[in-house]
């Protein structure tokens, strides 16, 4: 199936036979907002059986409920390649049957994994070829490495590895998903809504509750509710003095996969300062220097 073209229509319809383009950006919001290399979620806890007009400008909460009505706890574990190529393939036998069958088992896959159709077989993950004996972070729902939907290679893994999920722990060590989705975007938005300056009214320095409120108006075209605006502010600011800095906001970017790979201008997968200085400059414009900010940003991440 791949990487569907950007024109494809925005669907969770028919996601226990195949790919969907919902179960594609969802998941992939998960591996970004759970810090994983990939992600896999069965199709049984995607249930919108939605088809989205193509002017579709948002996806809304409550989207995001209809599409995921379930808790869904989320945990990042270390899965070789091996495990992953075999619990995908068992999840999608029953579509390559005479007629296929639908299964709620059915692993929908982050954008950076890659099945091919014509060997039934999972050939890529992380944005490269699979490295069988290599583990890589990825994301899953709890239940399927404890047992539901019966995924072999994932109960074996389990089996094999007591000390990295303790039965005595496992209801503890999730995230829910709509949880892990709704913090990852309100981080992100932050990306789309344009530099500080325009943000920022009245050139104060910092952005209040009203310039968010104005800000997402601007970008989505229509105010936002209170409960949104709130999760936004939460989202960046970490001080939880009702306002959000520069250094707040050049923060929240790193949670961005998206302003990640912006800053990242040579993509080698690695921010150096002089990249992060690069973006600080588009963000908070040529005649602010960054530099102290920056080396801020990163002595924070060194201690981390």
């Amino acid at each position: 199936q791949g990487e569907r073209a950007a024109s494809a229509p925005l669907t969770s319809r028919g996601g226990r036979l195949q790919q969907s383009t919902v179960g594609s950006k969802l998941v992939s919001a998960l591996r970004d907002g759970l810090g994983s290399e990939c992600c896999v979620l069965n199709a049984g806890n995607i249930r919108g059986d939605r088809v989205y007009a193509p002017d579709k400008r948002c996806f809304t909460y409550n989207d995001l409920k209809a599409e995921i009505p379930f808790d869904c706890e989320m945990v990042v574990v270390p899965l070789e390649g091996r495990v992953i190529a075999a619990a995908v393939k068992h999840s999608r036998e029953r579509s390559f049957r005479n007629p296929p069958e639908a299964s709620g088992g059915f692993l929908q896959l982050s954008d950076d994994m890659l099945w091919d159709d014509a060997k039934q077989e999972l050939v890529g993950i992380a944005g490269a070829p699979i490295e069988p004996e290599r583990a890589y972070r990825c994301g899953v729902l709890l239940l399927l490495l404890t047992g539901i939907d019966e995924n072999p290679a994932l109960m074996q893994w389990t089996a094999s590895h007591p000390h990295l999920l303790p039965r005595s722990m496992a209801l503890e060590a999730g995230r829910p998903a709509k949880l892990v989705l709704v913090d990852y975007f309100s981080k992100a938005i932050y990306y789309q809504m344009g530099s500080f300056a325009s943000m920022d009214r009245g050139g104060k320095g910092f952005l209040s509750r009203e310039d968010i409120v104005e800000a997402v108006a601007k970008h989505f075209g229509a105010a936002a509710a209170g409960v949104c605006v709130d999760n936004i502010m939460r989202a960046a600011d970490s001080d939880r003095n009702g306002v959000i800095t520069r250094h707040e906001l050049l923060r929240v970017n790193f949670a961005n996969a998206w302003a990640r790979r912006d800053m990242d201008q040579n993509r080698d997968g690695v921010l150096d300062r002089a990249e992060v200085e690069a973006f600080g400059t588009r963000v908070f414009g040529k005649g602010f220097d960054s530099r102290r900010m920056v080396s801020r940003v990163f002595s924070e991440v060194a201690k981390a």
